[in-house]
């Protein structure tokens, strides 16, 4: 009977904890997070830098500032190449997971492209009209990312639908933080920053949400990983009870 119990778990439990480590490998997600975010935060800083320098007259400032826009847009025209995107993403899922090995799902369908091509026209069009608004609407700051919840909320989840089955449950956590944020505004939390920090009344829902799914994502393909490790050693060390029946 013990050695019945101490047998590896079946095929589905292998299969199961499978799914979810190669489901939850968010850990690209959270560079090219930060990648953006370093370059955001460049533009603007260069931009910022570059304006009072030459409204100062202090002419080398202002080309250093010029100079550091240079790799900074020059980053955005290589992330908005998709085949240069898609070499960089295979480069940095290699190194990120050198020594796990490689997991990959089958390709999605065309028809699941052309849902894609449509979300990413909707997304545009929808941040179009709120910057129209924005110059036709006296539109107070506080209520903007309410207003971008509106769109980006419905976006992150119908990219998660389109991304399945590549994309686990974690993922959702980052569109229900944001829609969160935006009713605890609208209900008049005193969540909202002011002043010099008020930028990170939107970085912390875009950026910050992101990160936040892709960690817990990371961390339960920890959990998984090792589960599947541990299937593994018990599959190595289990004895077949009619090898040692015929040994005796």
């Amino acid at each position: 009977m013990n050695k019945v119990q101490n047998q590896p778990e079946d095929p589905q439990e292998i299969s199961r904890w499978t799914r979810a480590y190669a489901q939850n490998r968010s850990l690209p997600v959270v560079v090219f997070l930060l990648i953006f975010l370093t370059i955001n935060v460049v533009i603007g800083g260069a931009s910022l830098l570059a304006g009072t320098a030459y409204r100062s007259g202090n002419v080398f400032l202002f080309w250093v500032a010029i100079a550091a826009l240079v790799p900074a847009f020059g980053a955005i025209v290589f992330f908005s190449v998709p085949r240069w995107a898609r070499k960089f993403q295979t480069w940095l899922i290699g190194r990120l997971y050198a020594k796990e090995g490689n997991v990959a799902f089958s390709l999605q369908s065309r028809h699941a492209t052309a849902w894609g091509v449509i979300l990413v026209v909707c997304f545009g069009a929808c941040v179009a009209a709120s910057v129209i608004l924005g110059f036709f609407f006296d539109i107070p700051s506080k209520y903007m990312q309410p207003i971008s919840a509106l769109y980006v909320v419905p976006f992150l989840v119908g990219l998660w639908l389109l991304m399945r089955p590549m994309t686990g449950w974690a993922a959702l956590l980052w569109p229900l933080l944001y829609a969160l944020h935006a009713i605890l505004i609208v209900a008049g939390a005193p969540i909202l920053f002011t002043g010099p920090w008020e930028v990170l009344n939107m970085v912390i829902p875009i950026a910050g949400y992101g990160l936040l799914a892709s960690l817990a994502g990371h961390l339960y393909s920890r959990v998984a990983l090792r589960h599947l490790r541990q299937l593994a050693q018990a599959g190595a060390n289990h004895t077949d009870p009619l090898e040692e029946a015929r040994s005796s």
